[in-house]
């Protein structure tokens, strides 16, 4: 009785994952064995197809969205405006104000709140970091302070509303 290959040493075999002696295992028997070179044919027929799958990229898709999101942002922004100083325009809810008003100053909060969370890094933890340098654990306490600094900062904005802020 003739023993065949599974498709899974087929596949590594036609990927050129086997060891030498494997391989030449593989390649001997696929000489007497129709079955399995039908089998490896159509594994490499399926590997060429699905490579062919692959949809080229969209000429265009980039700029497009990001036209589509700065309309989006200025529709927005003409909508609080519109909200605030005409009484006839249809009131916009406090909560998406407070959300136009957190996206507006998203770049500044950013900025901020790694200054913050380096800040209270070296504030922290400048003895280890003179002693020791930089690390992985400086790092991710960095991060952390950061993540928690911008969390903050836009609750703040979301909640607190400030005018002051431009």
């Amino acid at each position: 009785m003739v023993e065949h290959f599974a498709s899974q040493s087929l596949r590594a075999y036609h990927e050129q994952t086997l060891s030498a002696d494997e391989d030449a295992r593989v390649r001997e028997h696929l000489a007497d064995c129709a079955r399995c070179r039908t089998e490896l044919t159509a594994l490499t027929e399926l590997a060429r197809d699905l490579r062919a799958l692959r949809a080229p990229p969209v000429a265009g898709l980039a700029e497009r969205v990001i036209a589509r999101l700065d309309a989006e942002r200025d529709s927005a922004r003409l909508s609080v405006i519109a909200a605030a100083g005409d009484d006839t325009a249809p009131r916009i809810p406090a909560a998406s104000r407070a959300w136009v008003i957190a996206r507006q100053r998203l770049p500044q909060t950013l900025v901020l709140s790694f200054v913050i969370g380096v800040a209270i890094t070296l504030l922290k933890d400048l003895g280890t970091l003179l002693s020791d340098g930089i690390t992985v654990q400086t790092c991710a306490v960095c991060g952390a302070n950061f993540v928690a600094a911008f969390v903050l900062l836009n609750v703040w904005l979301l909640v607190g509303r400030p005018r002051a802020w431009p």
